[in-house]
């Protein structure tokens, strides 16, 4: 059967899931606005650059790597979506393969051109980050706790397209962290196979630690005397991102309680994609940097309604209502 242009449309958006790219976005803003007030940095191309073309690029290298993502993840799993999830985009026909095909290609392409104007590192940075998406999306997720630790670097790594020079290094930890926990936490709910063994376990938390404690230890050495936090700013600002980490526990527990586990996960999923942008805002405004914040704020609540209108639009084209007479 033929679908209708916005019933293709509506697909393709919930197949790329863009409205949570916003948190990609905020990740990849934050590194943008905080290197552009740094006169360390002032020899990189982010720092050149004029701030519309910074955040348009930057955007867009997110936009493509979280499109690349998303899109490869259902284009792999569409037999097993046929069988347990028929109303996904392409098992429902609201997406043709081929068209995913495109948008997959397109996606990539569209990350790589972002990447450019920041300059030669950049560029490599992202072809490294895509293929650790490849690599997590055709391999990483079907090995028990190997899935779990690469979505943490890659998000990671994404975050420093813009400055992979960086050496306030907390933030690049914490974005780390929720990724893991939160991949850890959807796999856990969902009881996905293969399933999460006691050695799986010790193999996350001491992958975790390490990854941890390199991100910090890099970022003090490449910092000298400033250590991990800018010497301008007053450390007592780091109360901001353990606000914002308490919120994310509370709204957490609380949309998830007392309703199916496949709607819980799927729930944590979205709303701690949006929470990126929140915690970039965050350590914004632990630096001093209210503009940058306020910005952010508002890319989250675009990001946050925009969410809310497509899920209450999808759930109308796959559910539409019954009227009785």
């Amino acid at each position: 059967m033929r679908r209708s242009i916005p019933v293709r449309l509506l697909g393709t958006a919930q197949l790329t899931r863009l409205t949570m790219a916003v948190g990609a976005i905020g990740d990849v803003w934050f590194t943008v606005l905080f290197t552009r007030e740094q006169e360390q940095y002032s020899y990189l191309p982010v720092y050149e650059l004029p701030l519309w073309v910074a955040l348009s690029c930057s955007a867009l290298v997110a936009i493509g790597i979280f499109t690349f993502g998303a899109s490869l993840n259902d284009l792999l799993d569409a037999r097993y979506d046929s069988a347990f999830r028929p109303e996904r985009p392409i098992p429902s026909g609201r997406v043709r393969p081929a068209t995913v095909g495109i948008v997959i290609a397109g996606a990539l392409i569209l990350a790589l051109l972002g990447a450019i104007p920041f300059g030669t590192g950049a560029l490599i940075l992202t072809l490294l980050v895509a293929a650790g998406v490849l690599f997590y999306n055709a391999t990483g997720k079907h090995v028990p706790g190997l899935g779990v630790i690469v979505i943490g670097v890659m998000t990671a790594l994404h975050m420093l397209i813009p400055n992979y020079e960086l050496t306030f290094t907390l933030p690049v930890w914490l974005t780390m962290s929720h990724a893991v926990t939160i991949t850890l936490a959807t796999y856990i709910l969902l009881r996905k196979r293969p399933y999460l063994s006691r050695r799986s376990f010790y193999f996350i938390a001491t992958a975790y630690g390490i990854l941890s404690t390199f991100i910090l230890v890099v970022g003090w050495h490449q910092g000298h005397d400033a250590g991990w936090w800018p010497l301008e700013s007053s450390p007592m600002g780091v109360i901001w991102p353990v606000l914002t980490v308490a919120a994310f526990a509370w709204v957490a527990r609380r949309k998830t309680s007392g309703i199916p586990t496949r709607s819980a996960a799927e729930k944590l999923v979205r709303y701690g994609a949006m929470w990126q942008c929140l915690y970039a805002a965050a350590w914004l405004l632990a630096v001093g940097l209210f503009n940058g914040a306020l910005l952010l704020l508002l890319l989250a609540l675009i990001g946050f309604s925009l969410m809310t209108v497509i899920k209450e639009v999808g759930s109308l084209a796959t559910n539409p209502p019954q009227y009785r007479i």
